[in-house]
């Protein structure tokens, strides 16, 4: 009992770490520390339990052979803790659906709807949480994301909420008395805003893909102020100081009120798929399918008229 008591968690994820990589460089890149912190861990390790647990070996370090041995259980031991951390994480949530999106779209779109899947959700209280890799969600504890990304995993369902266009809008100051808003020449001369592909969803068109689908170049397309939100690039372009590429979905309130107006129509604009994806196994995954199927019909009339 002793020995679980002062148990060396810290000692032996280094252990861990530097049997997987071979080099106490590559342990403390994935562990988040430092190369000698790695090596004293290892050492503390050695003089605790009274053996040899590593060895030099070219460039790199191996396990001796009762390190090897003891490895899959230390390994086992991991993974059952992370097991039973997610097991709690998940009790502490059983009362709540959790719903990943990026923030542009949750202000904008979906929290103004969630009284729509109020039946859906039943007694659960709604937790709405950046978005996430998809690949994160069971570890994450999120019961439904919505996201530009398609998914291959097995474990995950996915379903088609609707495609958005994603045009170029600027303030109308920036356009008046010009004769040529709907032409593509007038985003040659205009100062470009530009929004950070961040949370997995790095399929967003850039102007790049604009520029490309236009059949137009142009010089330091990349130069100008970037955001890490649409609602945020939102108020600098309503401000005056450039066009930005955005989802017409999460400009609209902003295009209804003429606070930006959309520019260079004579291009097609470009489209985007936003797609429900949710855990198919699971204690909620019957009520993601339902609550998906909610979202799916909410306000469907604007959403064809989106699609059309």
């Amino acid at each position: 009992m002793t020995l679980l008591r002062d148990l060396p968690l810290s000692a032996l994820r280094a252990l861990a770490a530097a049997a997987r990589t071979g080099s106490l460089t590559r342990a403390a890149e994935e562990l988040g520390v430092t190369p000698g912190a790695v090596g004293h861990q290892l050492r503390q390790l050695e003089d605790r339990l009274g053996i040899k647990l590593v060895r030099r070996e070219g460039n790199g370090i191996a396990l001796t052979r009762i390190a090897e041995a003891a490895l899959p259980d230390i390994d086992r031991g991991f993974d059952a803790l992370a097991s039973g951390l997610r097991r709690l994480r998940f009790e502490r949530r059983a009362d709540t659906f959790t719903i990943a999106a990026d923030p542009s779209f949750s202000s904008l779109w979906l929290a103004p709807r969630l009284d729509r899947v109020r039946a859906a959700l039943g007694k659960l209280d709604v937790r709405i949480v950046v978005s996430i890799a998809l690949d994160s969600m069971l570890e994450e504890g999120v019961d439904l994301a919505i996201s530009y990304r398609n998914s291959s995993a097995r474990h995950l369902a996915s379903a088609d909420l609707f495609t958005e266009r994603v045009i170029p809008a600027c303030a109308p100051a920036l356009i008046r008395n010009r004769a040529d808003q709907d032409g593509a020449e007038l985003l040659d001369r205009l100062s470009l805003l530009h929004i950070d592909q961040t949370m997995g969803d790095d399929v967003y068109p850039t102007w790049a893909n604009w520029f490309a689908a236009a059949g137009r170049r142009r010089k330091n397309i990349d130069h100008g102020p970037r955001f890490p939100l649409t609602v945020l690039a939102a108020q600098a372009a309503i401000s005056g100081m450039g066009a930005l590429l955005a989802s017409e979905l999460v400009l609209r309130e902003h295009l209804g009120s003429g606070q930006l107006v959309e520019i260079a129509r004579e291009i097609p604009a470009l489209t985007i798929k936003r797609r429900l994806v949710w855990p198919m196994d699971g204690p909620k995954a019957r009520r993601a399918s339902a609550v998906a199927a909610a979202l799916a019909n909410a306000d469907a009339d604007s959403l064809r008229r989106i699609e059309s």
